[in-house]
C-alpha cells in the first residue's frame, strides 16, 4: 500500500526475520554487532568467506528486527544502545572465539568495521571489552593446552620406566 500502513502481509514477514533471527541467537554460542558501512563489496565478501570458514554467519537485519528477537532477554538494554545505524550481526555457530579474531584482524586492515558489542557465552561485552573477547585462545587452541597438559606427566611416567629398563640392562 501506498499510504503508509503496514499490510498483514508485511506484518508475517517481519515476524517471520524476527523468528529467524531468534533461533540463529538460540543456535549460537556467540554474536557480534559491528558497524560495517564504508567497506567495499569486495572486502566485505571475503569478510563473510572468511567467517563462513569458521562456522560463522554474518547477516544484516533491521535493527528494530533484532531488537523485537531480543525482546525476551535480560540483554535487550545493552543491545538496544548499540544497535544505531548500519549494522551486521555475525553469529557463532561453534567456537565463538574464531570469528571475534578473524572480525578484529579485519578491522585493523578495514578502519571502516568497528565491532560494538558481543553476546559471548551468555555474557554482553560492549566495545570497551571487547580487548578481552579477541585475546581468548580458540577452541581448537584450548583443546591442544588441555592435551599437552595431560599428556606430560604420562609423558614423564614412560620416560622414567624407560631410564629404569636401560639402568637394569646395564646391571
Amino acid at each position: 500500500m501506498t499510504d503508509g500502513t503496514i499490510t498483514k502481509q508485511q506484518t508475517i514477514e517481519k515476524q517471520a526475520v524476527i523468528d529467524e533471527i531468534k533461533k540463529k541467537l538460540e543456535s549460537s554460542s556467540a554474536f557480534y554487532v559491528t558497524k560495517y558501512d564504508g567497506i567495499n563489496v569486495e572486502n566485505i565478501s571475503r569478510l563473510r568467506r572468511d567467517l563462513r570458514g569458521s562456522n560463522s554467519e554474518m547477516k544484516v537485519f533491521k535493527n528494530t528486527l533484532v531488537i523485537k528477537a531480543l525482546q525476551d532477554s535480560q540483554y535487550l538494554s545493552n543491545f538496544e544502545n548499540i544497535l544505531k545505524g548500519p549494522n551486521s550481526i555475525t553469529f557463532a555457530y561453534a567456537d565463538p572465539a574464531t570469528p571475534a579474531k578473524i572480525l578484529f584482524d579485519f578491522a585493523k586492515k578495514n578502519s571502516a568495521l568497528e565491532i560494538k558489542g558481543c553476546l559471548f557465552e551468555n555474557q554482553f561485552y560492549g566495545a570497551d571489552k571487547m580487548s578481552v573477547i579477541k585475546d581468548l585462545p580458540t577452541r581448537d587452541a584450548l583443546l591442544s593446552m588441555i592435551a599437552s597438559v595431560i599428556n606430560e606427566p604420562m609423558a614423564k611416567v614412560a620416560r622414567i620406566l624407560e631410564a629404569l629398563r636401560l639402568s637394569r640392562e646395564n646391571n
